[in-house]
């Protein structure tokens, strides 16, 4: 193990002694796109490569090798586009148009906002250039612009999102899409809903989300090629997913696990933080709904509900709450603003995580074998918070659903029958069992890419397909042509032969 990953870091130190210059953005500003963006640029200045970051967020002391370009205001704007999602999210069909409204809308923030393009205008290279993929088509086009390879990370695994532009199997029949709440295998009915929205979804994103991107890309850069000649043209693709998580699904040889890479190992605690955890003799429930949810705005009803269901527990709760005042917070209930979330997690006294079902909380969670129960709001977290349950490590309950007599008993559940904790512990360990951790594979893979000018030998040759192609319906009309022809010469060289026989006959 430590032999692999000194030979890894040989290799990379050879790759350029004063090593390379990459840049990555992260044009959604929400607080944990940002930490996850941060955390994967900062594994590569730790590397010594030379390091930009375009976002909304900046660091108060960052290395020398760590070149910011600070979005002021964007993180602001965000929260003005953004609805309510414990009130208002629920499936709907305009829901791919509300994220690409979104993600345009934010783009064009960034194409417009006077630090970018006071960057921009600056004649330099790169040797990579890594976005994040959250329908960022239109970003994509400045690694054309910078003329480097193109890198994509992608906080969740596979999806509608990344498939297209890798010619990754994706597969309606047993990969539900990851907005729904489908387990696999899926019934009859769900296997239906999810072709039709999996064939709805991608019409939409040829037909009018690629245009709206291109359209933009023209606005700000007029002349850039289109974005077809662009968007398909992606090296490598970082997931945030990992085996001990995510089901087992096909990926083409550009796509990279790399799930858990902005795991520490866990650091002492505040010292009163430390003390709460240690003197907690019936254990510890951590509740935290992640940066992005804020609890405070939580609806009134849903709130008392969980306090009560606290109430009934003889365990301490950590309750990551936003305002410094709670109303009828029971004693063993600590509220705090902020809360040192892995390290929390792992200390050996904490019994359960109760979370929103976000995939960095799932995976630290998992990463120190600790049970969860998830409270799903939007998004994935209902695809995560299911794979939970499917797995053993947790229970779900979507936050709409949310009862008191539910929760009670889901808690009691998860607290005392022992086989959560023995599979948060199973699942534990197919994290930590990796040839490399996930830094290390971070680095390789990204300077991979450089070393080998883009690694184009990993491009699938489907990318160069028509998608009729691609789906075999040339072939199938041409088959079925084929059958067509020679059933009708067939008939006709029957009739001819008939005719003639009846001809014979009748002179005779």
């Amino acid at each position: 193990m430590k032999l692999k990953v000194f030979l890894l870091t040989l290799v990379g130190f050879c790759l350029n002694a004063d090593g390379a210059k990459i840049l990555g953005i992260f044009h959604m500003c929400g607080p944990s796109h940002y930490l996850a963006g941060s955390s994967l640029m900062k594994i590569l200045a730790a590397k010594g490569h030379n390091v930009t970051i375009i976002a909304a967020f900046s660091e108060k002391n960052p290395p020398e090798n760590y070149n910011q370009v600070v979005l002021t205001g964007q993180a602001e704007k965000l929260k003005a586009l953004r609805p309510n999602f414990f009130e208002t999210f629920h499936f709907t069909l305009t829901r791919p148009f509300s994220f690409n409204k979104m993600s345009i809308s934010l783009i064009e923030d960034m194409f417009n906002h006077t630090e970018f393009r006071k960057f921009i205008n600056i004649n330099q290279t790169f040797d990579a250039v890594i976005i994040e993929e959250f329908q960022s088509e239109a970003v994509k086009y400045l690694a054309h612009h910078f003329k480097a390879p193109l890198i994509m990370y992608n906080s969740m695994d596979t999806n509608e999102w990344t498939n297209p532009y890798q010619a990754n199997p994706d597969n309606p029949s047993y990969i539900p899409n990851f907005f729904h709440e489908f387990s696999c295998p899926m019934s009859f009915f769900e296997r239906v809903h999810n072709t039709l929205y999996y064939v709805y979804s991608n019409l939409i994103r040829v037909w009018i989300n690629i245009p709206m991107h291109n359209r933009l890309v023209q606005k700000y850069f007029p002349g850039a090629p289109h974005l077809d000649d662009i968007i398909y043209n992606v090296s490598l693709v970082l997931l945030n997913s990992d085996d001990s998580v995510h089901s087992p699904i096909p990926k083409v040889p550009s796509m990279i696990n790399v799930g858990g890479f902005h795991l520490k190992e866990p650091i002492p605690l505040p010292k009163d933080l430390q003390k709460v955890l240690d003197d907690a003799k019936e254990g510890v429930i951590y509740f935290s709904l992640g940066s992005f949810l804020k609890a405070s705005t939580m609806p009134k009803d849903k709130l008392e509900i969980l306090l009560r269901a606290f109430s009934k527990l003889k365990e301490t709760v950590l309750f990551k709450f936003e305002d410094e005042n709670l109303p009828g917070k029971p004693e063993n209930v600590i509220i705090r603003k902020w809360f040192p979330q892995s390290d929390i997690l792992g200390h050996g006294n904490v019994k359960l995580f109760i979370t929103h079902g976000g995939i960095f909380g799932i995976l630290e969670a998992v990463y120190h074998g600790i049970p969860v129960l998830a409270l799903p709001v939007f998004a994935e977290q209902y695809m995560n918070s299911v794979r939970a349950e499917t797995n053993g490590y947790g229970k779900f309950i979507p936050f709409k659903k949310l009862t008191e007599d539910k929760l009670t008993t889901h808690l009691n559940d998860v607290l005392r029958n022992t086989k959560y904790k023995e599979n948060a512990v199973k699942r534990s360990h197919i994290m930590r069992d990796k040839p490399i951790p996930p830094k290390e594979a971070v680095n390789f893979w990204v300077e991979y890419v450089i070393r080998n000018k883009g690694a184009s030998h990993f491009r699938v040759a489907a990318l160069d397909l028509a998608w009729y192609q691609y789906l075999l319906l040339d072939v199938v009309i041409f088959l079925l042509g084929s059958v067509v022809l020679v059933v009708l010469v067939l008939k006709n060289l029957i009739k001819f032969i008939l005719k003639k026989k009846i001809e014979k006959e009748k002179k005779e």
